[in-house]
């Protein structure tokens, strides 16, 4: 086979395209999430403020559930994450606590 064929291909050939992705990170699931593309400011509503529009975000989103563990995770202390509040995240936290102490 003559020029192109799959056995011409030589590593030093991908060597531009390894170059161009090099500080590329892998997918995250946080790449799929909806708030990506929101304005995030409704995800920090001002004390007193309402949750809904970034609970309504939150309730189509694919990744959710990975978006909440994540903020239990990490005691995530502000924000509307996972669909849950600050408060609602903090009731979560202490009842795993109590449930582990508990066992």
């Amino acid at each position: 086979m003559k020029g192109g064929g799959p056995r011409d291909f030589s590593p030093g050939a991908a060597g531009p395209v390894l170059a161009a992705m090099e500080g590329v990170r892998p997918a995250h699931w946080s790449d799929r999430a909806n708030c990506a593309s929101t304005d995030p400011e409704i995800f920090f509503p001002e004390k007193g403020g309402t949750t809904r529009f970034a609970k309504k975000v939150c309730r189509s989103c694919d990744v959710r559930a990975e978006c909440l563990e994540d903020a239990l995770d990490r005691d995530e202390r502000f924000g509307v994450r996972g669909g849950l509040s600050e408060r609602e995240r903090r009731s979560i936290n202490r009842q795993r606590a109590a449930e582990q102490v508990a066992a």
